[in-house]
């Protein structure tokens, strides 16, 4: 690469760091914008003339690759590295994104140790919030892995590579357009990427955070192999390889990776409520100096018969809320079992509140005057008026 040249008519290439099968990453000055350091990624044109290439699709590509840099412009999100140009320069397709510090969730896991339940959580939450970002923006990013998510300085994560999709899909196959430890089983069948294949990756991220091992395969392995691994086998819970994972994550997990796409979580921002959730759950563990129990907390001192069964419900409603959402009909039925059940297990207070939480969930669901938001406040009255309590709606 000729390094005097400017990329564009305003990037100086300064420094390569790093090269693969279809691109070359560089930093360079983007001398428009006072030399700001950017990641400028290149993909060379001669791609286009390899076996396998869809050579129909050379023309359109750089408008294509345009029209995907305006796309990611308008996912503007925390966790997303901002996509600030893209086009085409003397046969070489470039997108110029932000220079983010940092490592790779790869160097994290290289080791091949799990990471910390918090630190797990705290990312997948922020992988799952940048995804949600770019899905409204109609951007599906069809290569989620480790080496694609970067790590800042500070902590938190910046999903790269959006635009490459593109670019993965106009030349290769599609079954190649992907990380084959990674890619959703519709993919392997020949299937364009979506929004939940998205969430198939990222649940394999997660298994990986969580284990130290992705849920099939391994990097030597063959990608054939690999791929029909996707397809029909089904992974170990998380929770077998490392003991003291939540029954929580273990159903989050086995939700995203689900083989049907239709029996995934909806949506990316349903998978963050739910993981949001975990982490609060996490901190009360961590505040109670309990974080190693499979089963997170709930403080409240239960009669024996009804424990378990108020555990098993809880984990019940978490995975309806993560495949449905929060306003889905099972889950506010489901909410109201547990209020009730709680209530009959003697925490009469306790089912007052569900009750009351799901009153007003209800009433910013579907209106003030719902009828679900009624009957909730009803049990609310009920349950307090027998705890001898007052009642001041």
């Amino acid at each position: 690469m000729d390094t005097s040249k400017l990329i564009g008519g305003r990037y100086r290439l300064k420094e390569r760091l790093g090269s693969g099968a279809m691109s070359e990453v560089w930093t360079a000055e983007d001398l428009n914008l006072g030399s700001r350091t950017v990641a400028l990624k290149l993909l060379a044109g001669r791609r286009m003339a390899q076996p396998g290439a869809r050579k129909e699709s050379a023309q359109p590509t750089a408008r294509g690759v345009r029209r995907e840099g305006v796309a990611m412009a308008r996912a503007m999100h925390a966790n997303i590295a901002h996509i600030y140009d893209a086009g085409e320069h003397d046969g070489e397709l470039y997108i110029a994104m932000e220079y983010v510090k940092g490592q790779s969730l790869a160097e994290h896991l290289k080791t091949g140790s799990p990471l910390p339940l918090e630190r797990t959580v705290r990312w997948t939450r922020q992988i799952c919030e940048g995804l949600s970002a770019a899905h409204t923006a109609q951007v599906i990013h069809q290569d989620i892995k480790p080496g694609n998510i970067m790590i800042t300085l500070q902590g938190d994560v910046k999903i790269v590579d959006f635009g490459l999709a593109l670019l993965a899909d106009l030349t290769q196959s599609r079954t190649s357009a992907g990380t084959p430890l990674y890619m959703a089983p519709e993919r392997w069948e020949g299937e364009p990427g979506s929004r939940r294949s998205d969430l198939y990756s990222t649940g394999c991220v997660l298994y990986e955070m969580l284990t130290g091992r992705p849920p099939f395969g391994t990097s030597g392995d063959d990608p054939m192999t690999v791929g029909r691994m996707h397809r029909d086998d089904a992974p170990a819970p998380p929770s077998a390889h490392r003991p003291g994972v939540p029954a929580q994550l273990d159903s989050i997990v086995q939700t995203l990776l689900a083989k049907d796409p239709a029996q995934r979580a909806p949506s990316a921002e349903a998978v963050a409520h739910a993981v949001s959730k975990m982490q609060r759950l996490l901190d009360i563990a961590a505040a109670d100096d309990d974080i190693g129990r499979a089963d997170l907390p709930d403080a409240r001192d239960r009669g024996a018969g009804f424990s378990e069964r108020i555990r098993d419900l809880d984990r019940y409603i978490f995975d309806l809320e993560l495949r449905y959402g929060a306003s889905g009909p099972l889950v506010i039925e489901a909410r109201g079992e547990h209020a009730e059940l709680t209530g009959r297990s003697g925490d009469t207070r306790g089912a007052a509140a569900l009750y009351d939480r799901l009153g007003h969930d209800c009433q910013d669901f579907f209106g003030p005057y719902d009828v679900r938001a009624l009957n909730a406040f009803e049990g609310v009255a009920r349950w307090i008026a027998r705890s001898g309590a007052r009642y001041e709606p």
